[in-house]
């Protein structure tokens, strides 16, 4: 598997690096999406998911790379991982269901993968 990163301001500036970081026959499958630009997600869902990249994202306060963090920003680490090696599940969180919601996405690993692991993102939880 290799990994690149890359960063930018804005959607035109991702869809560059995007096309610069894949010159050398590199083709990610998944790419995990951090940003602060709030008005970029659709285009760069659009742009990914055009290319057949999967998404795993959050929105942040700061985005950071090896290089360095920013706001205001987009960074996105790109993986060539085969696409059997994960799978990416949305489930609401409904008003007090947490633990249902952790339930239903172990239950789905446990089924899939033999030895799952999961990176889980949230958004609007309240307590």
């Amino acid at each position: 598997m290799k990994a690149k990163s890359i960063k930018g301001k804005t959607a035109e500036e991702i869809k560059s690096a995007l096309k610069q970081s894949m010159f050398d026959g590199f083709k990610p499958t998944l790419a995990l999406v951090f940003l602060s630009a709030m008005n970029e997600i659709e285009a760069i869902c659009s742009l990914l998911d055009n290319k057949g990249i999967a998404i795993f994202g959050a929105t942040t306060f700061a985005e950071f790379t090896e290089q360095d963090a920013e706001n205001k920003g987009i960074a996105i680490l790109l993986l060539d991982i085969n696409p059997a090696y994960f799978k990416i599940v949305l489930k609401d969180n409904e008003e007090g269901a947490g633990y249902e919601t952790g339930c239903h996405i172990g239950e789905t690993g446990k089924m899939t993968f033999a030895n799952p692991a999961f990176i889980i993102s949230s958004a609007n939880y309240k307590i």
